[in-house]
């Protein structure tokens, strides 16, 4: 007994041995040197630049874009924790949260996170000065289709020592043009009024299931309040056409593409496709004193001489399934009494069914066929029945009248689309307001007036076009035709904005070719470049 009490005694004794020559480990954690009252605010924002911090989200690139301008003040804070500088701070943190009223995506946003005072400082400087550059050189690569990575701007160190409205100070950025600020202006009040929801309704065409897309229309107008269960079928087309008409399309009471796509977008989505326009103005390069605009979605065609705004007309355009290039040219020369050369693929798609029916098909349009070395040939004498679908050996052209296909005046600008802006016999289509009809041409309301005034303002120094306005009329009542060449050829820029500004309001249009879908996907991802 007595030798198994040694025995225990003796292993207590080696553990509590063995346990004191043990390392001791530490149980208190680093000091964080931001909590040390030894150390000045300068000498804590200097080792913040320096060094980070697990707190700051900021890469050392970034802290580096931030170290001038605190070394140039001896790395003193700008907020030190009186009123005023509180109440400087609260205004830039509430101002730079509201990213999608100034038009930037929130994704581009560091988080406010509740922190060390002089954490947020530098999240609110750096945010300033990248907010600063993305509103005055734009946060999207076109090309690329993806946002730009994020860069610093500098600005004034009054702004974080002197009380002042920040929300204006992020609008007044950007190019120096008033559509832009009036856009700014707009879509700041949008984000403040607007109902920002993600709603939106998956259809069918009526072409493509007639049953499931009245189906799915009903559900879409009850859900946006435009009728109720009860409402039957006739109350339920008068519903969609209201809805149509709201919406800037034709009011036609039918489920067609557009009406689909338009159901399709949320509000949520119209500030994308605003933001994505307002962008785009951000980096347009400056027009020319006297130039030709069209935006596509808009259906509008604008003619600047002089920087004045001087003729503004309504277009159509092409097809959902032909739609219009976007491109930049000079408008050349203007043809009074133009001839239309049809594009192979309407010769095979579109007229030759037409002369397997009729071979006086030709004669009844007005048309002319021409064989080799140009050579015509009497469309009487062409067993068209045997000529195979999809091929045409043969061009077509258009005598020039009030029949033909391209009216009274065309204007022509070179590209590699073989479209350009013109008149049409069928005028009554510019009453509708959605104008997608075309094959890709622009065509224009009121054009022989339009062509006046761009021979109007056509000088080269001191010469003049010798084919004047009133001459234009001359050719175009004797109908005569004639290609006159312009002195000064005008640029024409064929852009793609969904959402249009003017002195009044934002005005919405359908994205009817789809082009800015990819965006507004980049825009959903969260992504910030």
């Amino acid at each position: 007994m007595k030798a198994s009490i040694r025995l225990l005694s003796a292993i207590i004794t080696l553990s509590a041995f063995f346990l004191s020559c043990a390392p001791t480990k530490t149980t208190s954690a680093k000091k964080d040197f931001l909590s040390s009252k030894s150390l000045s605010a300068s000498k804590k924002m200097k080792l913040l630049l320096e060094n980070g911090h697990p707190t700051l989200p900021l890469t050392t690139a970034e802290r580096k874009k931030l170290y001038n301008s605190y070394q140039l003040k001896g790395f003193q804070p700008f907020f030190n924790r009186t009123s005023t500088s509180e109440q400087i701070k609260n205004n830039w943190t509430r101002t730079l949260t509201k990213a999608a009223h100034f038009g930037l995506p929130s994704s581009r946003l560091i988080s406010f996170k509740e922190g060390h005072p002089l954490i947020q400082e530098l999240l609110i400087y750096y945010q300033i000065s990248t907010t600063l550059h993305d509103l005055d050189s734009g946060f999207i690569d076109f090309q690329y289709r993806k946002f730009k990575p994020k860069k610093c701007s500098s600005f004034p160190s009054n702004w974080l020592t002197s009380k002042q409205n920040t929300d204006s100070i992020l609008l007044a950025r950007g190019p120096a043009d008033t559509n832009y600020h009036y856009f700014a202006q707009h879509l700041y009040h949008f984000c403040d009024t607007a109902k920002l929801d993600t709603l939106s309704y998956q259809l069918t065409t009526e072409k493509d299931n007639k049953l499931q897309a009245w189906e799915q229309l009903q559900k879409a107008l009850i859900g946006l309040g435009y009728c109720d269960e009860s409402t039957d079928s006739l109350g339920l087309r008068a519903a969609l056409k209201l809805y149509q008409k709201k919406q800037g399309l034709n009011a036609d009471g039918r489920i067609g593409s557009a009406t689909v796509l338009s159901f399709a977008q949320s509000k949520q989505d119209q500030l994308y496709q605003a933001q994505i326009s307002l962008d785009r103005l951000r980096q347009a390069a400056q027009k020319p004193t006297t130039f030709v605009g069209i935006n596509l979605p808009s259906f509008s065609l604008q003619f600047v001489a002089d920087d004045t705004l001087r003729a503004q007309r309504r277009i159509i355009i092409g097809k959902m399934d032909h739609p219009t290039p976007e491109l930049v040219s000079r408008i050349y020369q203007i043809v009074a009494l133009p001839y239309w050369r049809v594009p192979s693929s309407i010769a095979r798609k579109e007229i030759l069914p037409a002369l397997k029916r009729n071979s006086g098909y030709l004669q009844k349009e007005h048309m002319r066929i021409y064989g080799a070395g140009k050579k015509e040939i009497d469309p009487q004498n062409v067993k068209w029945k045997k000529i195979k679908n999809n091929t045409f050996p043969y061009q077509i052209e258009q005598d020039p009248g009030p029949w033909n296909s391209l009216g009274l005046i065309k204007f022509e600008f070179a590209n590699q689309f073989s479209v350009y802006v013109h008149d049409t016999p069928n005028r009554y289509l510019f009453g509708q307001n959605f104008r997608s009809f075309s094959h890709g041409c622009m065509r224009a309301d009121d054009p022989i007036e339009l062509g006046k005034l761009m021979l109007t303002y056509d000088k080269k120094g001191d010469k003049i076009n010798k084919v004047n306005a009133d001459s234009l009329q001359v050719l175009i009542d004797q109908k005569i035709h004639q290609r006159i060449p312009l002195l000064q050829h005008i640029p024409i820029f064929i852009m793609y904005h969904t959402v249009t500004s003017d002195r009044d309001g934002l005005y919405f249009h359908l994205d009817l070719y789809q082009r800015e879908q990819d965006l507004i996907a980049l825009f959903r991802s969260g992504n910030n470049g």
